[in-house]
């Protein structure tokens, strides 16, 4: 998978600037999903950053939400409804997240929110559960792994869980010594404490954690520093103008320590702003991934038949889980046999979670609830077996750089089973035991 930028939405305007000031956080706005019920349509809101530093972010999920948008529409749409896909624009900020979320409800018809991210979620929320409207969140906060809203739903992997995986990578690359470098974003600053404690739980020593703040003119200093660390890693997550400054300053430095990064750094401003060659040869990114069969075969060929350009190259980062956000979210309105969000929340799990006949496409799950029977949708990112705290798990992935075209060539990944008996190991012997029974030294 890969990340390009491709689309830039408009900002919201002064008349959603207003409703956000009338209505408080968390108030209930009165906006209905009735109209879109009642009509021909049912619009699921895409909400994310599209314009930005971050807005590859919004990228990935737009598209997935778009293949998933043409294999409902062609099965029939939702209860008979043409599924819309309106985008809010938030800029990865929480006040314009809020804003747009409210622009959005303000149309009427929304029976669902996909995303938002980590930078936004706590402002946009409490609006959400306020107005009984099922969130499908796409973003990897921490702060959610225990979440109760019973109207959230997460089918992405916490950063928890991106944070088990970018260690026990390093481990088995035989890395023992690291750097981390992350920069002062919120998203960027949920990854920390589960790589530190992971690589040390699995036997690995961190010599320093630096916080950076973005886009900055030179970081000579702490570029310095790090390399009379003498890590043999550094975990990192920046933006792509911070990684171009940072990125030249190594090696003007002569460093060539390698990289270890998450799906923010498989965008392609952010492989450019690194410069290809140096990231093929030291940046390696590790981001949740598909699975093999036929869920990710179906997912495959509605991105081949949407965007046959863009191909070779695969579909964004975070595109898989998007797409499979909205195809749970259409089969539980179908299993529910309504939009209302109460119905729906309660329903979620009833088409998601086993037992069930596993199905992998939306025309063939449907199909399987009309002939009544009960179904367990497996999805492109993998099984979407939601916890009691609406939480899901998944494969995790090395990808790599191409010298020379810069898209993203995936590795061995790393199933859900390696990374949960890494995430409950307590000791470093009980950690190499349990990946020695995996199949990993």
């Amino acid at each position: 998978m890969r990340k390009t930028n491709r689309f830039v939405s408009a900002r919201t305007v002064s008349s959603a600037v207003a409703l956000a000031t009338l209505l408080g956080t968390g108030m209930t706005t009165g906006f209905s999903t009735s109209a879109g019920a009642s009509s021909g349509t049912v619009s699921y809101g895409v909400l994310s950053c599209f314009t930005g530093p971050l807005a590859s972010l919004g990228e990935g999920i737009y598209q997935g939400a778009q293949i998933a948008q043409a294999q409902v529409n062609a099965a029939g749409g939702v209860l008979g409804k043409k599924l819309s896909i309106p985008q809010g624009d938030t800029g990865c900020d929480p006040v314009e997240g809020k804003t747009a979320l409210l622009k959005l409800l303000s149309g009427g018809g929304i029976a669902g929110i996909i995303g938002p991210t980590t930078q936004e979620i706590n402002a946009v929320e409490p609006v959400l559960k306020a107005n009984k409207i099922i969130d499908e969140f796409q973003g990897g906060d921490t702060g959610r792994d225990h979440q109760t809203d019973p109207y959230l739903f997460r089918d992405s992997p916490s950063d928890s869980q991106l944070g088990v995986a970018m260690a026990t990578y390093a481990h088995i690359k035989g890395y023992k010594r690291a750097d981390l470098l992350f920069y002062s974003d919120a998203a960027a600053q949920t990854i920390v404490a589960p790589v530190r404690s992971t690589f040390i739980k699995l036997g690995g020593t961190v010599v320093h954690t630096y916080i950076i703040t973005a886009d900055q003119s030179s970081y000579t200093n702490t570029v310095a520093q790090v390399i009379s660390d003498k890590p043999q890693v550094i975990f990192s997550q920046t933006d792509a103008p911070t990684v171009a400054v940072l990125s030249t300053e190594f090696s003007q430095l002569g460093s060539k320590i390698p990289w270890i990064g998450t799906d923010v750094t498989t965008s392609s401003d952010y492989i450019k702003a690194f410069g290809t060659a140096r990231a093929h040869s030291t940046l390696t990114s590790v981001m949740g991934t598909s699975v093999t069969g036929t869920a990710n075969n179906v997912f495959m060929a509605g991105f081949k038949k949407m965007f046959p350009s863009q191909a070779a190259a695969g579909p964004l980062s975070g595109a898989n889980y998007a797409y499979d956000a909205v195809i749970s979210l259409a089969l539980a309105d179908t299993y529910a046999k309504t939009f209302n969000g109460t119905t729906v929340a309660a329903d979620m799990t009833k088409v998601t979670n086993p037992p069930g006949t596993a199905c992998y496409s939306y025309a063939s799950c449907v199909n399987l609830l009309k002939a009544h029977k009960k179904i367990n949708y497996e999805g492109a990112s993998g099984s979407i077996d939601y916890n009691k705290f609406h939480n899901t798990f998944g494969p995790y992935a090395p990808f790599i750089a191409n010298a020379s075209t810069g898209n993203e060539v995936q590795g061995t990944a790393l199933s859900a089973k390696v990374l949960g008996d890494v995430t409950n190991c307590t000791t470093t012997a009980s950690c190499l035991a349990v990946l020695r029974a995996d199949g990993i030294k």
